[in-house]
């Protein structure tokens, strides 16, 4: 299966792992890129450059194929260490994401490290490509984490994009199997970015209990919060989640929301199982997930899946006359 984004990052399938907050790990992205998709470290899971290194290097040690990283760019603090620990250890490509990627795009091109940037509409893939990406990922309105504001879906955005852009366009949100793999295909991306379905594997170091509750929700078990702040943020429809609706309701501060919506209320709810800690992110294609599977019989499942579903098409196709 070969296309502009197989080419791009020398994998055999058009298969990336999401940006997973403390998830991201190298357990996670070895066995994804070993089964022949793109797995990526999220640089984000780290207190330092070095800390970010030894899970490279650990990565490494699990698989020979390429791995990138994933860098959010945000306003709590900078990340310039983190671009240059992806230049000293030779990362095939690195993932940006949040603000503008212009500043780090020169150093990570001349040392030969290709650059892609997650979007979540079609003018800011446009910039993006203006700056000289490589590749962008567009996110839908159905994705887990930040979607934008748009509330627009992949139905409409992948569609328009292709048509505007030049560069390899990578689809996400709500994939998780071959259907949606057909279905990116189909619409003009030439690859899909995945998390929800990755979180529910055998590799993944989420709690068994996280992983559980995955399986067990329906499309209509996440919503979407903050909103109210600008950043709107698809998760896992618990108590807590509600909780947090109602606080934005009565115009809640800053800090009471990052009670429930920061970082260590996050590593709660994915280290300890605790689901009322705090919110996980999840799309609504958790719907589609009933089974914790390894990540090479997700990738594989996928992949045979699309490819029949490719096959039905076409016999629809040969049938019909224009």
């Amino acid at each position: 299966m070969k296309t502009r984004v197989t080419e791009l990052l020398g994998i055999k399938y058009p298969v990336i792992l999401g940006g997973l907050q403390w998830l991201g790990r190298a357990e996670l992205a070895a066995a994804v890129s070993e089964a022949g998709g793109f797995g990526l470290i999220t640089a984000g899971s780290f207190a330092n450059k070095d800390e970010m290194l030894a899970e490279i290097n650990k990565a490494r040690k699990l698989t020979s194929k390429p791995i990138g990283l994933n860098i959010t760019l945000g306003t709590r603090r900078k990340m310039d260490e983190f671009f240059e620990g992806a230049i000293e250890a030779g990362i095939k490509a690195v993932f940006t994401s949040g603000r503008n990627p212009e500043p780090y795009i020169k150093s990570l091109k001349d040392a030969g490290v290709k650059i892609v940037h997650v979007v979540p509409g079609v003018r800011y893939a446009q910039k993006a490509e203006s700056l000289g990406v490589d590749a962008v990922v567009i996110v839908g309105f159905e994705a887990g984490g930040h979607p934008g504001m748009d509330d627009v879906t992949l139905m409409s955005l992948i569609p328009k994009a292709s048509r505007v852009l030049e560069v390899p366009i990578i689809a996400a949100g709500a994939i998780a199997d071959g259907k949606g793999l057909a279905a990116a295909l189909a619409m003009g991306a030439e690859g899909v970015q995945i998390g929800t379905r990755f979180v529910a594997t055998k590799e993944c170091i989420a709690h068994q209990k996280v992983k559980e509750a995955i399986t067990k929700a329906s499309e209509t078990d996440t919503i979407l919060t903050l909103r109210s702040i600008n950043a709107a943020f698809r998760v896992l429809k618990t108590e807590t989640a509600k909780k947090v609706l109602e606080l934005e309701n009565r115009s809640a501060s800053m800090e009471e929301l990052l009670t429930y919506a920061g970082g260590d209320a996050y590593v709660k709810v994915v280290r300890d199982g605790n689901l009322e800690a705090g919110m996980i992110s999840i799309g609504q294609g958790v719907g589609l997930i009933n089974e914790v599977k390894s990540v090479r019989d997700v990738i594989k499942s996928m992949i045979s899946e699309a490819k029949d579903r490719l096959q039905v098409l076409n016999r629809f196709f040969n049938s019909w006359e224009v």
